[in-house]
């Protein structure tokens, strides 16, 4: 999936939860984690919105690891969530950044490529046919959950 997709993906996971239930303290702190959180798997893709930012740790982790494997996984999901349990940053920059990375995946394992989500194991998780990157059907895709984010907002924020 392409960067917008993901940020507007994981924008969109935020909404579904604060609209199921999910509590915040701030919420432009968790929306703007969540955007952020969302753009770090592909830090392994040096040709990625994130990577572009940080070319030096991307060229590093795509030649070391390769792409979505280690950054698209559920151990790196793991070490985050322990690193983070050792600073002092607010819940909301956590939770966002977490959920964010995760809605990433998910994305990704929508994909024609999959992700390598159980990594150091090499099986590829995705669906078979799946969504070509910055194909019709990704954008389309796109298109829906803007739609959403504009309806949940109005009804949650009006």
């Amino acid at each position: 999936m392409e960067g917008k997709t993901h940020i507007v993906g994981g924008l969109a996971a935020g909404a579904l939860y604060l609209n199921l239930g999910g509590a915040v303290g701030h919420e432009a702190l968790f929306f703007g984690s969540l955007a952020l959180g969302a753009l770090i798997p592909d830090i392994d893709h040096t040709g990625s919105l994130i990577g572009r930012k940080v070319p030096l740790i991307d060229n590093i982790i795509s030649t070391v690891f390769g792409h979505r494997s280690f950054t698209h996984s559920l151990l790196f999901l793991v070490l985050a969530f322990f690193l983070f349990q050792q600073t002092s940053w607010p819940k909301d920059i956590e939770l966002g950044i977490l959920m964010g990375m995760f809605s990433h995946m998910v994305l990704d394992m929508l994909t024609k490529q999959g992700v390598k989500f159980l990594w150091p194991l090499k099986i590829e998780i995705g669906i078979p046919g799946g969504i070509r990157t910055g194909g019709a059907i990704e954008q389309g895709f796109f298109t829906v959950l803007v739609i959403y984010l504009c309806y949940v907002g109005f009804h949650f924020y009006l």
